[in-house]
Parts: C-alpha cells; sequence; structure tokens
C-alpha cells in the first residue's frame, strides 16, 4: 500500500471532522494502527484542529450566567403533609354482595343438575326403548326363522313324497276315524316296490305337545311300526314317514306318546283300513 498516496487523499482530514461514513471510519481506524506513519499524520490533524478550535473560541458574556442562575431555582419547596383518611367500608353493601353472588351461583348449579337429571332420564327412556325394541325384534327374527325352517321341511317333505307319488308301484288307502275320531279322514300312501310310506292327513283331532300320531302296518295280525306324524290338518302338506314297509296287510293309527312306542295303545286306535290284494 502506498502511505504517501493514502494520506494525501484528504480521507485523514474528513475523518477528524467526522465526515466520513461508517466504512471509512473504519478502514482508517484499521490502518493507523498498521501503519505508523498514518497513526501520525492523524495525531497531527486532531491537534491543529483542537488548536484552531481553542484559537477561534469567544467566551459568553457575563450576563449569561446571572441569567441562567437565576432561572434555575436550586431552593427545595416546601413539603405540605398529606392527611391520608381511610375511605369508609359499607360492610351491610358487601354483605348483600355476597349474598346475591351466592344465590346466583346456587341457582345455576341448581339449573344445571336438573338439566343433568332431565337429560339422564332422557337417556335412561331411550335405553328401555331402544332394548323393547330389540327384544321384540330378536323375537320376530327367532319367530320367522322357526316359520322359515317349518317351511323348508315341508317343502323337503312335499318333493319327496311328489317323488314317491311318481314312482310306479303306488298304493293309496284312506283311513277314517272311528268312534274316538269320528271326522277323522287321512290317506296312507305306500308304494310296494320302493316299501316307502307318507300320510296325507285331511283331519285328524289336534294333540297335547307331548303326543303323536303312530302309524303301524299289520302283517299277519301283527303291528309292526310305520313312523309317526303330526296332525297337519289343511295344510295339505304330505309327510313321508321314516320307515320302510315291506309288506302289509292293513293299516292302523294310534295316539302315543312322543316319538312312538315298540307297541300300539289299543285304547287308543283311531283308524283301521285293509289293503285289497
Amino acid at each position: 500500500m502506498n502511505v504517501t498516496e493514502y494520506i494525501a487523499s484528504g480521507i485523514l482530514e474528513s475523518y477528524v471532522m467526522g465526515a466520513v461514513s461508517d466504512q471509512e471510519r473504519r478502514e482508517v481506524e484499521c490502518l493507523s494502527s498498521i501503519y505508523p506513519d498514518i497513526r501520525h499524520e492523524l495525531d497531527q490533524l486532531s491537534e491543529a484542529l483542537e488548536n484552531y478550535a481553542l484559537l477561534h473560541s469567544v467566551e459568553p458574556p457575563a450576563s449569561v450566567k446571572d441569567k441562567l442562575l437565576q432561572q434555575l431555582d436550586f431552593e427545595k419547596p416546601i413539603e405540605k403533609e398529606t392527611i391520608i383518611r381511610p375511605m369508609p367500608v359499607d360492610m351491610t353493601a358487601g354483605e348483600t354482595t355476597t349474598g346475591l353472588a351466592f344465590r346466583a351461583t346456587w341457582v345455576v348449579a341448581a339449573s344445571m343438575g336438573l338439566l343433568l337429571l332431565l337429560f339422564s332420564l332422557f337417556l335412561l327412556s331411550q335405553l328401555r326403548t331402544n332394548q323393547k325394541t330389540l327384544a321384540a325384534t330378536r323375537t320376530a327374527n327367532e319367530t320367522l326363522q322357526s316359520e322359515m325352517r317349518q317351511l323348508r321341511d315341508n317343502q323337503n317333505q312335499a318333493s319327496q313324497a311328489l317323488a314317491l307319488l311318481r314312482q310306479p308301484g303306488l298304493r293309496t288307502l284312506e283311513l277314517r276315524g272311528n268312534e274316538k275320531a269320528p271326522q277323522g279322514t287321512m290317506l296312507v300312501l305306500w308304494n310296494t316296490r320302493t316299501h316307502q310310506v307318507a300320510v296325507d292327513v285331511r283331519s285328524l283331532p289336534s294333540l297335547p305337545s307331548d303326543k303323536q300320531y303312530q302309524l303301524w302296518s299289520m302283517v299277519n295280525g301283527k303291528p309292526v311300526d310305520a313312523g309317526v306324524f303330526e296332525a297337519t290338518n289343511g295344510t295339505a302338506v304330505i309327510q313321508r314317514l321314516n320307515r320302510s314297509v315291506s309288506r302289509a296287510d292293513a293299516f292302523a293309527v294310534t295316539v302315543e306318546n312322543r316319538g312312538g312306542s315298540p307297541t300300539p295303545t289299543l285304547s287308543t286306535l283311531l283308524a283301521l283300513a285293509t289293503v285289497n290284494s
């Protein structure tokens, strides 16, 4: 760096007079700390500027000092005693305000409690109603399922009976009720080739839930179990029995305990019909 040119640029004079930017000021301070010539020149300029200011300074008139002292009052002001009096407190008003606030709070709390109670009762009522509806729906569903199962069973029996009717070797016998069932009538469908048996109940008395009708095939005067069936009056349902009858001279019907009996109860005999050759 050419120190002589830098000093001659006038930047140092501007620095001393405060006419430089922040960047130029930092630059001068940095270079003056590095180069002694710049530091020496900067000191001389500062001293010359100070001497110039002292040489051309003007002393103010003596009257200015007196005017300033008159305007400035250095005496302490006299402090007046301040009397602090307590403000009167109306205890009755405070008690009244507190009582009103307590009553308002109690009324709000009671109202909220009443609303919660009513809402709880409403929810409880809705819950009970929904439970009743659900129970009724379940009952209806169970009833519907039971009816559907019964319909499927009837359809299966009808399909089997129809297949039985279409097969060759079918014989049909009509059984009429005796004095114990004077209005009773039914058909026995017996296939002599396949040995299958079915019944078509037209009219028979209804039985208790623990009783069933039982069909018997008479062979050489001896009864042989041919299966149990229900009194499906007027439903036009042909019931196929789960027994195989290879030979029969006659067919008879008795009332037995549910599930059937190995031997017939003669006192409950309702109908008897012989098989014509």
